[in-house]
């Protein structure tokens, strides 16, 4: 099924980039998911986790995110992300690369972890460059 996978944490990647309603979201992610950002504690149920998106993404003018690259790692999927954007209040630009781990379990995404350094993620995926 690790095909699968990707192509739903591909529809996750848009979901969070271009918006989504409640039913599409429902249809991606587990109710319980965890989201575990390297910047804050984790976020837990997909209401928090969007409320958590939401205040993040309204800080940032002219964000863009870019999914670089999807590894398929069968029940996990491995994504490169780039942000480039600039800070609302501040001004300060943002360029940057992340590297978000998926879990996925029936389907669903239960939880989405996010690293700085591939090797990271790639070893919490099980796999190593």
């Amino acid at each position: 099924m690790s095909k699968e996978n990707v192509e739903i944490v591909r529809r996750a990647f848009a979901y969070w980039v271009y918006g989504g309603d409640r039913a599409e979201a429902d249809a991606i992610f587990d109710p319980n998911v965890v989201l575990n950002p390297t910047e804050e504690g984790p976020s837990y149920g997909l209401d928090h986790i969007r409320d958590s998106y939401e205040r993040w993404a309204s800080a940032w003018e002219d964000l863009q995110a870019t999914a670089e690259e999807f590894i398929d790692a069968g029940d996990r999927v491995v994504v490169r992300a780039y942000f480039q954007g600039r800070g609302r209040g501040s001004g300060l630009e943002v360029d940057a690369r992340f590297y978000e781990l998926y879990t996925l379990r029936g389907g669903k995404i239960v939880r989405q972890d996010e690293f700085t350094q591939l090797e990271e993620a790639l070893e919490g995926a099980g796999l190593s460059e």
